[in-house]
């Protein structure tokens, strides 16, 4: 062996033999929720005990916010004696933490050769320095690379500038201020790449915003405890301050801004703690030094941790929202709707508390807000919601990257949404007042559009549900549905899905204030609780909401939820494309005026044979009813060159009317107010239109209490909407032969009559058509629908209901009403992903309901309909014709 092996396998061993590098062999994730003050109090304390060594991923800060910890393997046993003491539910989200980081594979960078290094694997300090290097020797022109300062350890802080003559404005994006967040550090490294390396083909709005901002990027603001993750403590978070007694300071609580007050720590030890003063450390000294040079112009600002999947808003320490907040949320909701589509990674949106459901202070976002007034700042915590947590896979790296920068450019080149005046209504006529003044007065046209724009944003008692549960109940005895039943008089629960008959699902939401309260009466009783949703406003957050593009037809798809504007001009364009087939029509007037629109389909070479009406939106946050109602006008349109026999002959056997939005002011209410109104806006507090029909008109299942869900109106027919629809099928009545609504959610076919628990009239005929179109809506998806009277389904009787009236005043043979998907997982936030598959399976469903019949009559009560005798009479003089062409051919 020559000297020179033998000095390598010296040196080799010396640092096998120094490295002490901390290993979490047989540590084990868990993941709980507190959903008590004992069980807050028994997680804050854990990691102040010395008899159990745990570490915290996702600290315990409120009530009902999922929390995530690592526990030694000698302490696991002692750890769930002590969770199921307080009757905490546990999961195991990793067996062995130590396996998954061994996981993350880092491979080394081959120097002076910039295309090895990819986004497959991590990569050390000194191989992202080198390669950095080596990208600003091969892109002189493109991009510079500077160090801004040192570590306390010496080690350099560099900056890349991207940079073009004539820019005006700048973005700054900061990564690996925590060190034990690999992903940030990947995905800036990955930015510089897509900016300097790539800059002229895949992506080319990023190619624009390169070339019309001036970029500065600092993949990693802590070098010290990045490379001390890698090289001895992977969960290392701090700076390396004081390393001999492994203090260390968090940089991100080490800004001057409301300095120490929320969410960090005075101890040296903890993770959080935030130095002895504001900018006690270099790193963070260096930074903001560098963000106040480069103030002037500055106009975005992006800061990259992990892990949570959120869109974090300033500012971290505040629960309102102030500044432009508004204006962020709306460009970020876009972001993530971006994110969303590449590879169905949800994100969240809001401030810290929003998100988190904690204030932190001395964080660096919310620093370079507040003093140096950048009017876009943003920190995204980036994959994954904590299956893995900081032992990201490598194979999630390079998606991670993608997804991010995708969301990135689009919240850059984000547009105010368009701006409709039919937000204004009784209520806000002073609004419109101030706006005539302004345009008489021909005051600047950038103030008017401010005024216009912002004016509703300020303006507007956007209710949120943030922190606000949906729970599901199974009373089983008098003692729960009593209970369930007086829930109803509160105004802090909201019912999706009503009280009715023992051991029938009952799913309510509860507002945060009265959790506590309400979970302590139902351990009383000893109702069995699951939590569907934890937090409500997350859910609702993710249902997107996309702008229809007007005569581009393919803009309005079924992927994602219109608001009613949207879908009118839809139609107005539908019926532009095709004027011999739709026509729409007014029907009447909503309380707040706007239009209720009807659509009549006569396709060309129809039959004519009878009528068929679908109603959809009389509830307005059922968001998914209209989108069907949409989507079965779509089909029928275009069904002459569909492949589908059995949509053909449908489409062309019916003369098919269609009122998509049957309470346009109740459903753009729940966009812009409140996700979860269900009634009109009748001034005295809205009005169930669903009650307000004249069948039974409130005899049962209603409430004659103004503030009430169910409130029924003053008497039948007493609101617009239900008078102009009650009119609109009057006038249609005659060969009516389906009247089919569209509600959510359940998964019904429910039949008439909803006040009443016998079955009667052809009950059983039509009771026999649903069976066989749910083993149809089955047959797609595997989505399971029941079927029968509302007794029979949702477990209670009520009143005043349209397909009731229509059935009992016109003798309708077939009336059925659909509550669509789903059976309460999301409920009314059913996902936009799930749109199109419910529209898909519901529309077999339809096709088998209204496939032409040999007995196209039903009799009820003894007498035929005029309808159906009409229909009786054709279908024999079709036959006898038949018989008279066949005699001719065969003699002639």
């Amino acid at each position: 062996m020559n000297a020179k092996t033998l000095a390598i396998i010296v040196i080799l061993l010396y640092n096998v033999r120094i490295c002490q590098s901390k290993k979490y062999v047989n540590f084990t994730l868990y993941s709980t929720v507190p959903t008590s003050p004992e069980h807050l109090k028994f997680l804050q304390n854990l990691d102040k005990q010395k008899y159990m060594e745990v570490i915290f991923w996702r600290k315990p800060s409120m009530l009902y916010e999922d929390v995530q910890l690592i526990v030694h393997p000698g302490d696991k046993e002692h750890f769930l004696e002590r969770v199921y003491h307080f009757k905490m539910k546990v999961e195991e989200l990793l067996s062995d933490v130590n396996s998954a980081f061994e996981a993350q594979t880092v491979t080394k960078y081959l120097r002076l050769n910039t295309d090895t290094y990819t986004w497959y694997n991590y990569h050390k300090l000194e191989d992202i320095y080198q390669w950095l290097a080596d990208m600003a020797v091969r892109y002189p022109n493109a991009m510079e690379l500077n160090s801004i300062g040192k570590s306390i350890e010496g080690r350099d802080i560099y900056v890349v500038s991207v940079k073009k003559p004539g820019n005006k404005f700048k973005v700054i994006v900061e990564g690996g201020i925590h060190g034990d967040e690999w992903i940030a550090v990947e995905l800036v490294t990955y930015l510089i790449n897509e900016l300097v390396g790539k800059n002229n083909s895949d992506n080319r709005r990023l190619y624009d915003l390169s070339r019309k901002y001036d970029w500065y990027l600092i993949p990693i603001v802590n070098p010290d405890g990045y490379l001390y993750s890698h090289t001895t403590d992977r969960l290392w978070r701090k700076n390396r301050r004081g390393t001999a007694n492994a203090i260390g300071v968090d940089l991100n609580r080490n800004f001057d801004y409301n300095f120490g007050k929320y969410g960090t720590s005075r101890d040296p030890k903890d993770d959080n703690y935030c130095g002895p003063r504001p900018f006690s450390e270099p790193e963070s000294r260096i930074l903001a030094d560098f963000v106040t040079e480069k103030k002037q112009n500055l106009r975005f600002y992006f800061s990259f941790h992990a892990y949570g999947q959120k869109l974090i808003i300033p500012y971290a320490d505040r629960i309102n929202h102030i500044d432009n907040y508004g204006e962020m949320e709306n460009f970020g909701k876009q972001a993530i709707l971006k994110m969303y589509k590449m590879y169905g990674t949800k994100y969240a949106i809001g401030t810290t508390y929003d998100t988190l459901g904690l204030r932190i202070s001395g964080n660096s976002a919310s620093w370079v807000k507040r003093i140096h007034g950048v009017r876009y700042v943003f920190t995204f915590l980036l994959r994954d919601e904590g299956y893995y947590g900081y032992a990201l896979p490598p194979n999630q790296i390079l998606p991670t990257c993608e997804e991010t920068v995708s969301g990135l450019t689009e919240l850059m080149v984000a547009k105010p949404r368009r701006v409709r005046l039919n937000f204004i209504n009784k209520a806000q006529k002073p609004v419109s007042v101030i706006f005539i003044l302004l345009l008489l007065t021909k005051m600047d046209n950038n103030l008017i559009y401010f005024l216009i724009y912002f004016f509703p944003i300020l303006f507007c008692d956007c209710k949120k549900y943030h922190n606000y549960t949906l729970y599901r109940g199974i009373p089983v005895d008098d003692i729960h549905l009593e209970f369930f039943k007086n829930l109803t008089t509160v105004d802090y629960v909201n019912f999706w899905r009503d009280p009715g008959q023992k051991f029938r699902p009952v799913d309510f939401v509860v507002d945060p204030e009265h959790k506590e309260q309400f979970l302590k009466d139902a351990d009383n009783l000893g109702l069995y609780l699951t939590t569907i949703i934890e937090d409500v406003q997350k859910a609702f957050d993710m249902q997107s909401v996309k702008p229809y593009i007007r005569r581009k037809m393919d803009s309005f798809d079924w992927n994602n939820y219109f608001r009613l504007q949207d879908i009118y001009e839809w139609l107005q364009d539908l019926e532009k494309t095709y004027p011999t087939e739709i026509k729409l029509t007014t029907i009447g007037r909503s309380y707040e005026s706007r239009e209720i629109i009807a659509v009549r389909i006569a396709l060309k070479g129809s039959k004519m044979r009878s009528k068929v009406i679908v109603e959809g939106g009389i509830h307005a946050r059922e968001w998914i009813a209209p989108a069907f109602v949409t989507y079965l006008i779509n089909q029928i349109i275009h069904a002459p060159n569909s492949n589908n026999p059995e949509l053909k002959e449908i489409a062309l056997t019916y003369e098919w009317y269609f009122v998509p939005v049957l309470n346009p002011d109740g459903y753009e209410y729940s966009h812009t107010h409140d996700r979860m109104w269900r009634k009109n806006r009748n001034s005295l507090g809205g009005v169930d239109l669903n009650r307000n029909f004249n069948h039974a008109f409130g005899s049962t299942g209603v409430s004659f209490t103004v503030n009430s869900e169910i409130f029924c109106g003053t008497s039948a027919f007493s609101e617009p909407e239900s008078r102009a629809m009650g009119t609109f099928i009057e006038s249609k009545s005659q060969h009516l032969e389906y009247y089919l609504a569209f509600h959510s959610y359940g998964q019904y076919m429910i039949l008439p009559y909803a006040n009443q628990r016998k079955h009667t009239e052809n009950y059983n005929e039509v009771f026999t058509m649903c069976t066989e179109a749910k083993e149809k809506i089955a047959a797609k998806y595997n989505t399971k629908y029941t079927v029968g009277t509302a007794y029979d389904t949702v477990g209670y009787l009520t009143s005043g209901v349209s397909g009731c009236w229509v059935k009992g005043k016109f003798r309708v043979p077939y009336v059925v009403t659909f509550e669509l998907r789903d059976n309460g997982h999301d409920g009314f936030a059913l996902s936009q992903d799930k749109i199109r598959p419910t529209c898909e399976e519901t529309m077999d469903g339809v096709i088998s309901l209204l496939k032409p019949r040999t007995r196209a009559y039903s009799k009820l009560e003894g007498d035929y309909t005029a309808a159906a005798m009409s229909l009786f009479i054709l279908d024999k003089i079709v036959i006898v014709f038949n018989v008279l062409l066949f005699i001719i051919v065969r003699f002639d």
